[in-house]
């Protein structure tokens, strides 16, 4: 079966989120999104955390973690043990040997602190997935990283890389997956069964984001 999951996500949990979840997972479920993953910015989600949540708000929620490493952003799904403040190598090494997805959100995008060819050919070894259409990165960088993709037969994803949840589900992962259980996701996920889709946001919404962040600096200030 196939269902669409938008594997990039920030909450009001990131420092520069600014909608709650379940502003979000309302969104999502509008959107025709069967589930969407937490990627908020160095705060961990797991298991648990994220099946309790499916429960309540009727979609599977993924869950994730964006790391801000010394090379750069690396998202880890469903990871088993702290890693914050690890390498970038660390922590792609601990989440391998965890069976933990691996994406490098935004590869070529160096305003959004992708890690760079250079550095993800270091992740080779690790079978990472390369998010190929992030809906808040110019289109010549996504270009960019599908071509790295492709040159590496590296499967593919798609992420809205939302910070507001106007913007969920811009763009997502088409997952083919025997069902919707958490378990059955993550694995197709690993063995690379995904496909992304969608396109980029909107000028509108990403001004819409550009003011709300303005304006959460301003309230904490």
């Amino acid at each position: 079966m196939l269902f669409n999951i938008d594997l990039h996500v920030h909450t009001d949990r990131s420092p520069d989120g600014c909608s709650t979840l379940l502003e979000i997972a309302a969104i999502a479920k509008l959107k025709g999104l069967h589930g969407l993953a937490l990627t908020d910015h160095d705060i961990m989600m797991h298991e648990g955390d994220s099946m309790r949540l499916s429960r309540e708000l009727g979609i599977l929620v993924v869950p994730g973690v964006e790391l801000t490493t010394e090379a750069g952003h690396l998202i880890i799904l469903n990871p088993k043990r702290n890693l914050l403040g690890l390498s970038m190598k660390e922590a792609a090494h601990a989440a391998s040997i965890d069976g933990s997805p691996i994406i490098i959100p935004h590869l070529m995008d160096p305003i959004s602190h992708g890690i760079g060819e250079e550095q993800a050919l270091s992740l080779l070894t690790y079978s990472p997935l390369i998010e190929v259409l992030n809906a808040s990165t110019f289109s010549r960088y996504n270009h960019k990283a599908s071509f790295f993709a492709t040159s590496h037969s590296l499967p593919a994803v798609g992420g809205s890389d939302a910070h507001l949840a106007d913007a969920v589900g811009d763009a997502y992962t088409v997952v083919d997956s025997p069902s919707l259980e958490l378990g059955s996701v993550l694995a197709a996920i690993s063995d690379g069964r995904t496909m992304p889709s969608g396109g980029r946001t909107s000028l509108a919404t990403a001004a819409k984001t550009v003011f709300a962040r303005f304006m959460k600096r301003i309230s904490r200030a």
